[in-house]
């Protein structure tokens, strides 16, 4: 019992030491001098898009990989409805953004299932908005 745990703290000890001397090696200092005019023409060069800004809500996919889009027939094939589920987050948000494309939409949003319900639409185009948004 006492070799097997001295072998432990001797491997311990070695990857310490190890990788305190690496530590304590002296850094490469090659130094590159770069002219003002370089400097500028790198600077013009990068973009300077800002990243966007990560969204509130976030739609995961199903486990074979398609979107959790569906149907829902009901009142005798009167009512159609399409259902959006799955959604973690803020599904207001993703509502709301909805209705910045499709002003006047019917669009309810689920409170307790965190769904969206969705009338009038095409199955279709709801799943090619999603994967244009980059669910």
């Amino acid at each position: 019992m006492f070799a097997a745990s001295k072998s432990f703290a001797t491997r311990c000890l070695r990857s310490f030491t190890t990788s305190a001397s690496a530590l304590n090696a002296p850094a490469s200092t090659s130094k590159t001098t770069a002219t003002a005019s370089e400097v500028v023409a790198k600077a013009a060069a990068a973009p300077k898009a800002t990243p966007p800004l990560p969204k509130s809500y976030f739609v995961q996919r199903t486990k074979s990989g398609q979107l959790p889009v569906y149907t829902d027939i009901r009142n005798g094939g009167t009512r159609q409805q399409i259902i959006v589920r799955k959604i973690q987050g803020n599904a207001g948000a993703l509502r709301t953004e909805m209705l910045q494309t499709y002003p006047g939409a019917d669009i309810r949003v689920n409170e307790r299932s965190n769904q969206l319900v969705l009338q009038g639409f095409p199955i279709a185009e709801i799943r090619q908005w999603l994967t244009i948004k980059g669910f």
